[in-house]
């Protein structure tokens, strides 16, 4: 379906487009925000790539991933145009924003609250302690389920690399995790 709008789109179909446009607008968005790019300058990146899709459309080759090839695109923008801050701000600020918990209801006990605080810093923390790009693999590989082919090439790096990113990330949670256990442990002993 998807690749039949693509097709449908670079004959100059409007409709295609519009399908396009709204079908991908919030994966990409979400996307551009989980790399760290800002609110206003992603909204405005995404809206100049469908720009320029819809007026070089002539000119765009077939494709066998329309999601893949529009999150290369957007990558390749955000990098060019510095938004992404190399995708992490030294305070964590955008991985808490991409984390933010909701405000607590009034008939929440102050127990679970800090629970939820203590659960949250320790995933912050875990985040902050992983390399941009492996935290970048991570999330192509588990929230928007791509390939590692598919991780390689929005990375720019060989299938192996992207294998060898996501491998390191896991092994990295799973040490913290090791560690946050053992230390839960020890005090409740």
């Amino acid at each position: 379906m998807e690749l039949k709008k693509w097709d449908a789109m670079r004959g100059g179909d409007g409709e295609a487009f519009a399908w396009l446009y709204a079908k991908y607008f919030k994966l990409l968005y979400n996307y551009g925000r989980k790399i760290g790019a800002g609110d206003a300058a992603l909204q405005d990146a995404i809206h100049d790539l469908f720009v320029d899709l819809w007026r070089f459309r002539d000119n765009l080759s077939e494709t066998t991933s329309v999601r893949f090839y529009l999150y290369r695109s957007i990558r390749r923008r955000l990098v060019r145009n510095d938004t992404s801050r190399s995708f992490f701000t030294a305070d964590g600020i955008v991985i808490e924003d991409a984390l933010q918990v909701s405000t607590p209801s009034l008939e929440e006990n102050l127990i679970d609250e800090e629970k939820q605080n203590q659960r949250l810093n320790r995933l912050k923390k875990l985040l902050n302690d992983l390399t941009p790009r492996q935290y970048e693999a991570l999330v192509l590989r588990f929230y928007d389920e791509l390939s590692f082919e598919d991780i390689g090439s929005i990375l720019q790096v060989n299938e192996q690399s992207a294998r060898n990113l996501v491998q390191r990330g896991l092994a990295q949670m799973k040490q913290y995790a090791k560690y946050v256990i053992s230390l839960c442990c020890l005090f409740l002993f």
